[in-house]
This record gives C-alpha cells, sequence and structure tokens, in this order.
C-alpha cells in the first residue's frame, strides 16, 4: 500500500519549521549557555567572604567578558581568609603575573556579583599554571557610604543639625523662604513678579519692544553684531593708539615723549594766545572808531571810497588776467615778455662795453686834456 501526502508543500513548510526550532535550540544550548565540547581553563581561587557570589556569575578580565563562576564551595578546614573556594571557568587561557588581582565587586547598584581580575603586569614573573590563588573583597556602595559616613561623622552631625535648623527656621517663616510660605503678601508680589515676567516673555516672542525686535527681526540682529563688531575694532584701534602714544611714536607721540617738541609747542601756543589779544584789541580800536580799520567802520564816505578802490583794484586785476593793456599783454604773452627780456640783454651789453671802455677815456683825458 502507498501512501503518499496529497500536500508536499505542506509538508516541506512543516518539516522547515521544525529543522528550524532544533537549530534554534541548539544555538540556546551552545551560544547562549557558553557549551562547548573543548576543555575551559578552570582557576581555583580562595576568599574569606563570598559576598554573595552565585555560579554562572561573570568573570570580567580587565574589564572584558571572559568566563562564569563554575562553583562556589566551602571549605570548613581552611584558614578564615581561605575558607569560600571558587572555581572560575574561562573561554581562554590566561597568563597571571606575580601582582595580579582577584576581588569579588559589584555588579549593579541593584545588586549582582561579578569576579573582576586584573592579570598583572607582563615584566613580572607568572604565577605556574595549577596553583590555588587568593582573592579580596572589593569594597560594596554600601560599605563606602558606611565608611564614608563614619570618618566623616562630625560633618555629617553638623549637616544634619543644619537642616534641623533650617527647617525649624522655614516653620517659623523666618528669611525669604520662610516668609514665601507664611506671608500672602510677599507669595503675591512673588507671583506679580513671575507674572511680569511671563508678560515680558510674550512680548519678546511677539517682537514687542527692543528685546522683542531683536529676537524677531534678523537684519536688527546682524545690524547691533556689526555696531558690537565695529565698536571692538574701535577699541583695539585705541589701544593701538595708546600704545604709540606711550612708545612716542607719531607726532602726537613725539609731543608727549620729546621735551624739546613739548617747549616749543608751549612757546607756539603762547604766540597764539598773544597774537589774539592784540587782535582782540584791534577789534576793540576798531569798534571805537581808531585806526584806520575804525575810520572805515564809522566813516560812511571813507566806507565808500574803500569799497569804490576795491573794486577798481579788481577790475584792474581782472583786466590783467584777460591780457587786456600793456600790463596784461606782458603778463599772458610771451612776445612781449621775450622783447622786454632782449632790451634787458642790450642794455646790459652796452653798460658793460661802457664800463670797459671806461680806463681807456680816463687815460687819454690825462694826455691830451679833458678835450679829447
Amino acid at each position: 500500500m502507498n501512501i503518499t501526502s496529497p500536500s508536499p508543500k505542506k509538508d516541506f513548510i512543516l518539516g522547515l519549521f521544525f529543522f528550524g526550532g532544533i537549530g534554534a535550540l541548539l544555538y540556546s544550548t551552545v551560544v547562549l549557555t557558553g557549551f562547548s565540547l573543548d576543555t575551559r581553563p578552570v582557576l581555583e581561587v580562595r576568599f574569606a567572604d563570598a559576598a554573595g557570589l552565585r555560579e554562572g556569575d561573570a568573570v570580567l578580565v580587565s574589564g572584558r567578558h571572559a568566563g562564569s563562576v563554575l562553583a562556589v564551595r566551602w571549605l570548613p578546614d581552611e584558614a578564615p581568609d581561605r575558607r569560600i573556594g571558587v572555581d572560575l571557568e574561562l573561554e581562554d587561557p590566561l597568563i597571571l603575573h606575580q601582582d595580579y588581582r582577584i576581588r569579588i565587586s559589584e555588579f549593579t547598584l541593584l545588586g549582582g556579583r561579578v569576579v573582576e581580575i586584573n592579570p598583572g603586569l607582563p615584566s613580572l614573573p607568572s604565577i605556574p599554571s595549577g596553583t590555588v590563588l587568593s582573592g579580596q573583597m572589593g569594597i560594596t556602595t554600601l560599605a563606602a557610604l558606611g565608611e564614608l559616613v563614619a570618618e566623616n561623622r562630625d560633618a555629617v552631625d553638623e549637616i544634619v543639625e543644619n537642616l534641623r535648623l533650617a527647617s525649624r527656621g522655614l516653620a517659623r517663616g523666618d528669611g525669604i523662604l520662610g516668609s514665601l510660605l507664611h506671608d500672602p503678601k510677599m507669595l503675591r508680589d512673588l507671583e506679580g513678579i513671575l507674572e511680569s515676567a511671563r508678560t515680558i516673555g510674550e512680548d519678546i516672542r511677539e517682537g514687542k519692544g527692543a528685546l522683542g525686535l531683536l529676537a524677531s527681526d534678523p537684519e536688527v540682529r546682524e545690524q547691533l553684531v556689526s555696531l558690537l563688531s565695529d565698536g571692538a575694532a574701535a577699541m583695539t584701534d585705541l589701544a593701538l593708539i595708546a600704545d604709540d602714544l606711550s612708545e612716542g611714536r607719531g607726532a602726537l607721540g613725539a609731543f608727549l615723549a620729546d621735551p624739546d617738541l613739548r617747549e616749543d609747542s608751549l612757546v607756539l601756543i603762547d604766540n597764539f594766545s598773544r597774537a589774539s589779544i592784540y587782535l582782540r584789541r584791534l577789534l576793540e580800536d576798531a569798534e571805537a572808531g581808531k585806526g584806520l580799520l575804525g575810520m572805515v567802520a564809522k566813516d560812511e564816505s571813507l566806507a565808500a571810497d574803500a569799497r569804490a578802490f576795491l573794486a577798481d583794484l579788481r577790475a584792474l586785476t581782472a583786466k590783467v588776467r584777460a591780457g587786456e593793456g600793456s600790463l596784461g599783454r606782458f603778463l599772458n604773452e610771451d612776445a612781449p615778455y621775450e622783447e622786454f627780456l632782449a632790451a634787458l640783454n642790450a642794455l646790459n651789453r652796452q653798460l658793460e662795453d661802457a664800463r670797459e671802455a671806461q680806463p681807456v677815456s680816463s687815460f687819454a683825458a690825462m694826455l691830451f686834456g679833458s678835450q679829447f
């Protein structure tokens, strides 16, 4: 009798799920539980106290997971500091040196234990394989806190006393916090301050006021940043100028550093002061009608003559500048100027000839008389 499945596809899917479940079971057994067919190295360590260490707890070598606790045994016949025997199963062989350290520590603040191993310095001699090792108890968080409190008992008592006094002051209404707890008016004032702060925050968020404008307008922020940058640059320039002045660089620096220059500047300032005094006196005399300037200022006819003279002088200079008249042609044209130079040269030559002929004429007059 031949029995065949009506649906080979369903059988294939069923077989796939079956063998997949077996694979997952093998993975959990081999990988998650650390199962291995190979022999793993085991370290035997003695402790004074197990501190809650259990089988399966992690073993860390220099902070890296390297194995687990295989067994925790009670050894009543051993010395008090070696009554707990712990077997540590490692994933890989480990070489320990003479300064090795093994201790039981807290895994988390909520509990749990872990064995920490520091192999020591490789430069020191190694520990032979199979040696029974010694371990220590790591300090727990609660024990460390207890030691801290015990070592600083006076300070802790003082802190507790201060807290007690502060709580009493709050209960009596002392200080700002006590007043806030017992004084309704101060509480209302605080609420008003908070309300004002909230209003200011809303105004800033809505772009009201200077701060709101800065917060909402990028252009204004850029202008403020530019202004601050310019101010910083100006302060830098002022610092450089101050350095130049202190070192005597530049005119003002030389004035501050050179005594002779300062003396000359003081003399110049004194001369300006005297000149201003004379000018003030001249103006006072003119206002009083004294001197030519005063007469011109007081006498209308003289002032009219002065204005006419200045007008004529201006007209004359304009004609000369325009090249009108002999003087204008002489100043503005090249030919009259060259003729004038030629005449001067001719006159100069005649004077030279007369000067050279003067000794001959004098000698002839001496010989033949003045009629020669």
